[in-house]
């Protein structure tokens, strides 16, 4: 009895000493203090700046989102399984080209952008622009540079902490004076700061190489070589902002509130999953063709586990922390918090499977088909969903879609390993 104890606890021990264990640990730290702050900034712009305010302060995060995309151009998919597979002399040359590709689409894509969002959002012009700059401004930071790289106290302090004092600031200000423009300014100024530290600190890292720009190939030539990461992100990147500007031009301005809130929940679950993913996306390749197959299997149980777990948490937590977050101004129906946890699930297997084993397997091409796929179907569903039932509806579409997603991706995966033998 005491030798199978023992070997209880050894088993246990090696798991948490596990290098993919440690790593999402260490990741962890970032996502766990964003979440926090996040979760946390929801009561107190409820209550300062009223819940129809923070319901298009919601909208306006999601077109903004929908922009980082687009002015990351996939760097974020594939850079981090890309840069942990480069020899060392060579990462910052790679990480250089990609900055001087993402700034020259930065400048265009705000003004868009920012032209988009007061229309959509109907609020105040300034205002859109400075919440566009807040998540476009990170899109040309080193946050997947430094995942990659498997640094996990840069990418807190250059790219998660700037977030973490911008919203504090913005908080801190809001209640002084309840105005949007306040909250979106300070969260703007910060993201910024941030971006200029990442870029210094990379600049200085010697064991990278040098920081230059590889003009070999010309941007357009650079920008191909990415479509198949910009379409799985810019494709995903739809199913998770657009939903809300739907359902907002459908349903009337009083249930915008409770999508939103849906909507931040959902977000903040999959954030859980961000720390593994991170971890997962440079482990995964680092050890060589010979441990591919075997590490992309462990990659796969991994997300299953994560996606059981979450969506069983999701269903069971949603309820009482709508109520919670919002002070008794919005609670989330028990059957819609059941739907809410198997999206989660969905998405954690999608995610996981897409992003960290087809894109290292070299099936980008399926993370790009199915992402595509998913997003025409998923917004149908949405437009149709939320036209016949409102929020239910468009709940309900994206769970459906989040399961599908994964059932296809998972399967491409473990097929294309069976096929290598290992």
């Amino acid at each position: 009895m005491t030798d199978e104890r023992d070997r209880r606890r050894g088993r246990a021990r090696r798991a948490v000493g596990h290098e993919l264990v440690r790593r999402s640990l260490l990741f962890s730290l970032s996502i766990i203090l964003s979440t926090l702050v996040g979760v946390f900034s929801i009561p107190v712009l409820i209550s300062t700046i009223g819940d129809t305010t923070w319901g298009r302060l919601a909208v306006l995060q999601a077109i903004a989102q929908f922009l980082a995309v687009i002015v990351g151009f996939g760097w974020g998919a594939t850079g981090p399984s890309t840069v942990a597979g480069l020899p060392a002399a060579d990462r910052k040359t790679f990480f250089a080209t990609s900055v001087r590709a993402r700034v020259i689409i930065l400048l265009p894509a705000l003004l868009i952008g920012s032209v988009a969002a007061t229309l959509i959002a109907r609020t105040d012009p300034l205002a859109a622009a400075l919440a566009m700059l807040t998540s476009a401004a990170p899109a040309v930071g080193a946050a997947w540079y430094f995942i990659g790289t498997n640094r996990p106290v840069a990418l807190f302090l250059f790219d998660a902490l700037p977030a973490i004092l911008g919203q504090v600031a913005g908080l801190i200000g809001v209640i002084f004076l309840p105005s949007l423009l306040v909250y979106v300014a300070a969260t703007a100024l910060f993201a910024v700061i941030g971006v200029l530290l990442s870029w210094m600190y990379v600049a200085t890292r010697p064991e990278d190489g040098d920081w230059r720009v590889d003009r070999s190939e010309g941007l357009r030539t650079l920008w191909r070589d990415q479509l198949p990461g910009f379409t799985a992100t810019f494709t995903g990147s739809i199913t998770s902002t657009l939903p809300i500007v739907i359902v907002s031009l459908i349903v009337p301005p009083t249930a915008v509130p409770l999508y939103a809130l849906i909507d931040r929940l959902s977000r903040y679950a999959v954030l859980v999953l961000a720390p593994v993913l991170q971890a997962i996306q440079g482990w995964v390749p680092e050890a060589g063709r010979q441990h591919l197959a075997s590490r992309s299997r462990i990659a796969i149980l991994v997300s299953c586990g994560i996606g059981l777990a979450g969506g069983i948490a999701m269903a069971v937590c949603a309820p009482w922390a709508s109520v919670l977050l919002s002070q008794g101004a919005i609670a989330v129906p028990i059957l819609l918090s059941l739907v809410m946890g198997v999206g989660f699930a969905g998405e954690a297997i999608s995610q996981v499977t897409g992003l960290a084993v087809l894109v290292t397997i070299g099936r980008s091409r399926e993370l790009a088909l199915s992402a595509g796929v998913a997003t025409v179907g998923g917004m149908a569903g949405v437009v149709l969903g939320t036209t016949l039932a409102g929020v239910p509806g468009a709940v309900l579409a994206l769970a459906s879609t989040s399961v599908g997603l994964a059932l296809y991706r998972s399967r491409t995966a473990l097929r294309a390993l069976a096929a290598t033998g290992q």
